[in-house]
C-alpha cells in the first residue's frame, strides 16, 4: 500500500466534491429553466457542446466521488472475503455510470 494514499484519497474527494458544486448548481438552473418546456427544448439544450460537456463532468466526476466514498465505506465496515467482492463491484459501477454517461451524451449531442 502507497504510503500517502490516504491523503490523496482524501484530497481527491475533497476536490470532486467542490467541483461538483458549481456543476450541480448550473445543472439545477438548467434545468430549472426547463420546466414546462417541451422534450425538445431540453434536448437542444443538453446537445449544446459547452452544455454536453458540463453535463458529462457533472457525470464522470460524480461517479469518480461515489467511488470514493463507497471505498472508504467498504474499507471502514466490511470485512472478509466481500470486501473484495464489493471494491470489485464498486469499480464496476462507477466505470458503467461513466460509460452510460459517455453514451446518453453522445446520443443527445450527435445521433440525436
Amino acid at each position: 500500500m502507497a504510503q500517502h494514499k490516504g491523503t490523496s484519497t482524501f484530497i481527491l474527494q475533497r476536490a470532486t466534491a467542490a467541483l461538483m458544486i458549481p456543476l450541480v448548481l448550473w445543472f439545477l438552473i438548467g434545468m430549472v429553466s426547463h420546466l414546462g418546456a417541451d422534450f425538445e427544448a431540453a434536448r437542444s439544450w443538453a446537445a449544446h457542446p459547452l452544455n454536453a460537456i458540463l453535463l458529462a463532468l457533472l457525470f464522470v466526476i460524480g461517479a469518480i466521488h461515489m467511488r470514493i466514498g463507497m471505498a472508504e465505506i467498504i474499507a471502514d465496515y466490511i470485512h472478509g472475503g466481500l470486501k473484495g467482492v464489493l471494491s470489485a463491484l464498486n469499480w464496476i459501477v462507477a466505470l458503467a455510470v461513466i460509460a452510460g454517461a459517455a453514451w446518453a451524451v453522445y446520443t443527445i449531442s450527435f445521433a440525436g
